[in-house]
């Protein structure tokens, strides 16, 4: 019914043997960088071998240089770009290499596509950060990002099983806050196959920009380019 991480693991005890069991994992999840990039692709090695699909939509914050950019008539799409690209740093170490190893295959072979969803204001603009605290990092107006976080899985049968809670798709989100999410499985019929349901054609209208308020862009060629500096010359080798 559901997972804390304070009383389970929820990537050793769910997320790694659902996606064992999937030929499709679509994903929501609320930002987007390397590191989280590279704990995406911790789960995904079981993708390799399934044949398997991944969409994935990530948020992407701007910050008030951003805006002003925007606001002078710079093109939005560039500014997405210029976000991504810094947002995107190399591997730190050897196990995050051999995840990116993983996520630039995925890519590579057509079997991993990610975009990126920003919600807008009715004058067209992203929705500004609050001003900054004490000097520090910009504080996000949590009402004005995409902030979704739920996971869809489908196995070969086209059975579906959901997952909706408070985790980001990230080290902290999965491994080290106390974080916690509901399953629902669509074969169980009643409420859980509603929400089942619910939650696939929210996906669905997210990812060919058909939701009110939310702007959705492919991920631009330069991030793409600088995550495909990574693939191997031959599938990478993953182990559960």
């Amino acid at each position: 019914i559901s997972y804390s991480s304070n009383e389970n693991n929820p990537i050793a005890e769910f997320y790694i043997p659902a996606l064992e069991c999937a030929v499709q994992y679509d994903r929501k999840s609320g930002f987007f960088n390397s590191a989280i990039l590279s704990r995406v692709a911790r789960g995904l090695g079981a993708m390799l071998h399934n044949q398997g699909k991944i969409r994935l939509i990530m948020g992407c914050q701007f910050s008030q240089e951003d805006l002003d950019a925007i606001e002078k008539g710079y093109a939005l799409r560039d500014i997405v770009n210029d976000r991504l690209t810094a947002a995107l740093q190399p591997p730190e170490n050897f196990v995050q290499l051999k995840h990116l190893e993983i996520l630039s295959w995925l890519i590579e072979t057509g079997s991993l596509d990610i975009k990126i969803a920003i919600p807008m204001k009715i004058n067209g603009m992203p929705t500004p950060p609050a001003p900054l605290i004490n000097g520090g990092e910009w504080n996000i107006d949590q009402h004005h990002i995409f902030h979704e976080k739920v996971g869809i899985f489908t196995d070969i049968d086209g059975n579906k099983l959901v997952f909706s809670g408070s985790n980001n798709e990230s080290v902290a989100g999965w491994e080290y806050n106390v974080e916690s999410f509901h399953v629902y499985c669509g074969w169980e019929g009643g409420r859980d196959e509603e929400r089942v349901n619910e939650e696939v054609t929210r996906f669905d209208r997210l990812w060919h920009g058909l939701a009110p308020n939310v702007s959705i862009f492919d991920l631009p060629e330069a991030v793409l380019r600088k995550l495909l500096t990574h693939t191997p010359k031959s599938i990478p080798d993953w182990n559960p």
